[in-house]
């Protein structure tokens, strides 16, 4: 009789282990499911899925051309949104080119925004040197300015004749922005002169 009692006992604690193991999975289940609803709802399901199936292309273009990581991300997520855009049309029968290709910008903007703003900045700055080497505030500064442009179209010459080596031809055409600035300069110093005479 204990042998029944025991294997009862048993059989008793094994039910208890496997309701407490289905509880535990369930409970699983519901945080990954509330994990997806709360990444669903900051994030289109769209933009969520063309990035996990971009990423293996990725994976698969970086290793065939791993010294350019920024342009294999932009083929692997334009393709997948073509493809993605293909299947849309195929299964609703209507092009919705506009989510397809804001969700490719969204994906692309962390890649290309650096870049972008670095682009910005740059041309900021050039037309803020511009307008400060046009009107110079003194005469100091403005003869910094036709210095600075100077040794710049200097190094620009002579690095223009190091990669020429033996050969006498120069690209002219790479030594004009530099040639622009140093005659812009020039104006500005010839104006802050002008300005001085004057007064």
């Amino acid at each position: 009789m204990s042998q029944i009692t025991q294997f009862f006992s048993n059989l008793k604690a094994d039910f208890d282990r496997l309701s407490q193991s289905i509880d535990n999975l369930v409970k699983t289940y519901n945080a990954i499911v509330d994990f997806l609803e709360l990444v669903s709802s900051i994030f289109p399901l769209d933009l969520v899925l063309v990035l996990l199936f971009s990423i293996p292309l990725l994976v698969v273009f970086n290793s065939l051309s791993p010294s350019s990581p920024r342009i294999n991300y932009t083929i692997a997520v334009l393709a997948v949104s073509g493809i993605r855009s293909f299947l849309q049309h195929s299964i609703s029968e209507s092009w919705d080119l506009f989510a397809t290709v804001k969700t490719a910008v969204i994906l692309l903007l962390p890649a290309y925004g650096f870049l972008l703003s670095r682009f910005l900045v740059g041309i900021g700055r050039r037309v803020r040197l511009r307008k400060r080497a046009l009107a110079p505030r003194n005469l100091e500064e403005s003869f910094t300015f036709v210095q600075a442009s100077f040794r710049s179209l200097a190094a620009d010459l002579y690095q223009e004749l190091e990669s020429a080596g033996d050969s006498s031809f120069v690209d002219g055409e790479k030594l004009l922005p530099a040639l622009q600035n140093l005659e812009e300069s020039l104006k500005g110093l010839r104006r802050t002169l002008e300005g001085n005479s004057s007064t």
